[in-house]
């Protein structure tokens, strides 16, 4: 990058803070300044500014979090946390687990049972269909009487697919997917492969009838216990895999689900990422989505990843890649998103003592949290400044 990135922020109207990571990026640099020379907010007026924000940005962290995990989340000035506990607790873990969390200062916003996503039952209508919806109830309603407002739904039948892993920049480990290789599909200890991953061809209209009756199953109970759902993007996000349409690979779908769904409660978890594999045959990019349901209050969380490619891709660090992240917290803001971030298939960083990491206080998680926050800052200053 020719220009100097310091003093690219202090045109741009970044807080001091924001210098320490060193390199906003490409898709950010391709962004001209827009805050006028000289205005800035800064000291206690910013840190109060940020407080406000209803742009937050959580982690994703263990149900069984250590004290030196919980110090690391504070560390990185982060305030809220998404769990995925295991799927054998009870509703009271639920309470349970808010509570250790908000000891240490730390605000759970939302809870999922992984067993729950991408159930092939619930997809296919497979014997035990209704049990597995009984439970997802379940799982609702212990949200509910833990106070814990939101949890994220996926509806793919036979998982996330994923090739061999890919590298990222200077040799980084990244998740890829090569359609025209070697690819499964994965969801816990379950591998799809094709040509029919189930068997037989299934059809549009009996997916729909699936998710339709699934979604009139828990959308009251959802509105009951005051608990939100957002439903994640396919991934990838194609027409079908291995004879098993994909409903949540484009605009269409998702409104349709919406329509179908017709609840306050039901919304997206949109993985801006996750949706750009889809390239140009979605109908709305990321921005697009975020404006389209950012206005209808139905975007409740937001998953920060980046890619290389479309297609074929391999996950990448948040400032490269072909989504411009600056442009998709600006639309955030313009829609007054009231929700969390997260990041999404980090690529791992190589840690001090030479090797890889899978910890949740490793240093690809520090850096895209830094990131994000930065980006996140630079837009409410700006709107403050405007």
């Amino acid at each position: 990058m020719k220009e100097n990135r310091r003093d690219f922020i202090r045109q741009a109207g970044v807080s001091v803070a924001a210098v320490s990571m060193g390199s906003i990026g490409v898709a950010v640099a391709a962004t001209p300044a827009v805050a006028p020379p000289g205005k800035n907010v800064s000291g206690d007026a910013l840190q109060e500014l940020m407080a406000k924000s209803t742009i937050r940005v959580a982690v994703q962290a263990p149900a069984e979090a250590t004290a030196q995990q919980l110090s690391f989340y504070k560390q990185m000035g982060v305030k809220h946390i998404i769990l995925w506990p295991d799927d054998t607790k009870g509703p009271d873990y639920y309470t349970d687990r808010k509570k250790y969390f908000g000891d240490a200062g730390l605000e759970v916003y939302g809870l999922n049972n992984n067993s729950l996503l991408n159930d092939e039952k619930i997809v296919l209508n497979m014997p035990g269909r209704d049990e597995r919806i009984e439970l997802y109830k379940q799982h609702l309603r212990a949200l509910g009487k833990a106070g814990i407002t939101y949890t994220t739904y996926a509806h793919m039948g036979n998982g996330v697919w994923s090739s061999a892993n890919g590298v990222a920049r200077s040799g980084a480990v990244a998740r890829s997917y090569n359609p025209g290789g070697e690819s499964w599909g994965q969801w816990g200890d379950k591998k799809y492969t094709g040509p029919l991953s189930h068997g037989r061809e299934y059809t549009q209209k009996e997916m729909w009838a699936n998710f339709e009756h699934f979604i009139k199953a828990v959308a009251p109970v959802a509105k009951e216990n005051n608990v939100r759902i957002g439903i994640l993007p396919d991934d990838p996000p194609v027409p079908k895999l291995a004879g098993v349409p994909r409903l949540f690979s484009s605009f269409d779908g998702y409104k349709h689900a919406i329509d179908l769904a017709k609840s306050p409660n039901v919304g997206l978890c949109l993985s801006v990422g996750t949706w750009a594999e889809g390239g140009n045959n979605l109908g709305k990019d990321a921005a697009g989505m975020i404006d389209y349901f950012g206005k209808q209050n139905k975007l409740f969380k937001v998953r920060v990843s980046n890619i290389d490619g479309s297609a074929a891709f391999t996950k990448t660090f948040v400032d490269s890649g072909n989504i411009d992240m600056y442009k998709v917290m600006k639309a955030l803001k313009k829609v007054n998103f009231d929700g969390v971030l997260i990041a999404d298939n980090i690529p791992q960083m190589i840690t001090q003592v030479g090797g890889r990491t899978n910890e949740a206080y490793d240093p690809s998680l520090a850096w895209t949290i830094g990131y994000t926050k930065c980006l996140r800052d630079r837009v409410e200053e700006e709107a403050a400044i405007a």
